[in-house]
């Protein structure tokens, strides 16, 4: 109990100091990211998805173990790819926070329709996201460190019993 005390007290008071850093509305820098993803994802291109997450970025999907690093977020686009085929993807942003410039949380939701590739039956998916972003000190681009997002539809039905 005292341990969730301490990260209730650690949370609270980091929200009151980002109230104080953080801005609140669209960074144009971010904005663009967010485009790429939604243009690479729309058009299954798991290496430019890769491409926008730090190099150690972590992709946390759902039902699915989390992808670590460029090569495993690719490696899992693509598997995705093979199971599923893209028929657009619409993300909606709800909240963006950047803080000293160069550290950034958003909240969203996402929509998407996919059709899958060995039956041709469509899914039309909702669901929300949080993406945590860092701005490379390099190039200024902003990259995403970690994502998780998960669907608000039902998990899919068991396999009938044989």
């Amino acid at each position: 109990m005292k341990l969730l005390t301490a990260i209730v007290a650690i949370v609270l008071g980091g929200a009151a100091a980002s109230a104080q850093q953080g801005v609140q509305g669209e960074d144009p820098g971010i904005a663009k990211l967010r485009a790429a993803y939604q243009a690479a994802a729309g058009s299954q291109d798991g290496a430019a998805i890769a491409k926008l997450y730090a190099a150690d970025g972590v992709e946390m999907p759902p039902n699915a173990p989390a992808a670590r690093g460029r090569a495993a977020i690719e490696a899992f686009h693509k598997a995705f790819a093979q199971q599923w085929m893209m028929h657009g993807m619409t993300i909606s942003p709800k909240s963006l926070h950047v803080f000293n410039g160069d550290t950034a949380y958003e909240v969203g939701s996402y929509k998407q329709s996919l059709m899958a590739q060995k039956t041709g039956a469509m899914v039309d998916d909702t669901g929300k996201y949080i993406v945590l972003l860092k701005k490379d000190a390099a190039s200024g681009a902003w990259l995403i460190t970690h994502s998780i997002y998960n669907s608000d539809n039902p998990p899919p039905a068991a396999p009938a019993k044989k």
